[in-house]
């Protein structure tokens, strides 16, 4: 009897060594288990105010361009600048030959003095009316001649800026016909304080741009330089074919770095708008593919959302579609994450 008890003694501590033998197991099994999900950190997505700046493309050009020579052929004297001088409005360029000036002053003296002659003896009744409106007629045509003559005789600027060509020198004749400008010019001229670049904007735009709305340029060739324009005129017509309207911005160029042919790449303000940011970093892409996305947490399970993307501001991106408001975004332990992937949330 003693030893069936003991018997039985051993038998229950069996089963309950057992027991917690798989109970152990189990609770192992569990932990490892758990372990086994990827740690992943989250942030919920909340709608963030942001400036709605939208960029664009362009070159620098001009703000006037002028192409002078002659208003008709005659010898060049003397041409008294060259490419790269700086000109000043009314500044004389070049002399042309004072041989035709001459000969319409001397013309038009005579008939000044004649038309004196003639209109005494019209008031004594001595020549007749129409005489002295023939020649008055003669004498007008002469004086816009040599008007034209003096015009033409000394060449000015008709802007400030800087000589981008010369075309002739001292001594050629001035042919009238076009030449490496596309038009007939002894010079040309930039004006490149202010210079404007023009973009072309979307029609979706066309609503909300104003002229003096503020514009940000940066050029290549100046990395480390910013300049500041404003819009100074919208074009009224869309074109069909890019669904797009040309702006021109006016930039002030006071240190005349910026020339004509720069390319640069400007931002234009549209005010601030509500819209959802997430860290650069969490934003994935496709590979083989343009597609970018994210994961969210939803009830410790990975889901994998296709997104579109707005503008970039330093580390942060827009997301103009394919994620919501209050989604748990992932943005720790994503890169190797797969769709529907069990995941452990952690601080």
């Amino acid at each position: 009897m003693k030893i069936k008890n003991i018997y039985s003694l051993f038998k229950i501590t069996a089963v309950i060594i057992a027991l917690l033998t798989v109970k152990g197991c189990s609770t192992d099994s569990a932990e490892e288990k758990e372990t086994e999900k990827p740690p992943v950190r989250i942030k919920e997505v909340e709608i963030t105010k942001m400036d709605h700046e939208i960029p664009f493309t362009g070159t620098v050009e001009p703000w006037e361009e002028a192409h002078v020579g002659s208003g008709g052929a005659m010898r060049i004297e003397r041409i008294f600048v060259d490419v790269d001088d700086f000109v000043q409005k009314g500044q004389l360029l070049a002399q042309m030959d004072k041989t035709q000036l001459y000969q319409a002053e001397v013309r038009i003296n005579t008939l000044k003095d004649d038309l004196r002659r003639l209109d005494t003896l019209r008031k004594v009744g001595a020549v007749t009316q129409q005489n002295y409106d023939q020649l008055k007629a003669e004498y007008d045509i002469a004086k816009s001649s040599l008007e034209n003559l003096r015009e033409n005789t000394q060449i000015y600027s008709p802007l400030t800026g800087v000589i981008t060509g010369r075309y002739y020198s001292d001594g050629e004749i001035f042919a009238m016909s076009p030449g490496p400008a596309g038009k007939p010019a002894i010079v040309s001229i930039l004006q490149i304080q202010p210079v404007k670049v023009i973009i072309n904007v979307s029609e979706r735009y066309f609503p909300v741009i104003e002229k003096g709305m503020q514009a940000k340029i940066v050029a290549d060739m100046y990395p480390d330089k910013s300049f500041t324009g404003y819009i100074d005129r919208i074009h009224p017509v869309i074109d069909r074919a890019t669904g797009t309207f040309k702006a021109e911005i006016k930039v002030p160029n006071n240190n005349k770095i910026l020339r004509p042919g720069m390319y640069v790449r400007t931002r234009l303000n549209f005010g601030e708008k509500e819209t959802l940011i997430v860290p650069s970093q969490t934003v994935l892409r496709q590979s083989g593919s343009n597609e970018r996305y994210v994961f969210v947490e939803q009830d410790g399970i990975a889901i994998r959302k296709t997104v579109q993307l707005g503008q970039r501001m330093d580390d942060m991106l827009e997301i103009t579609r394919g994620l919501e408001p209050g989604e748990n975004l992932i943005i720790s332990g994503q890169h190797n994450l797969l769709h529907q992937q069990e995941i452990r949330v952690v601080e």
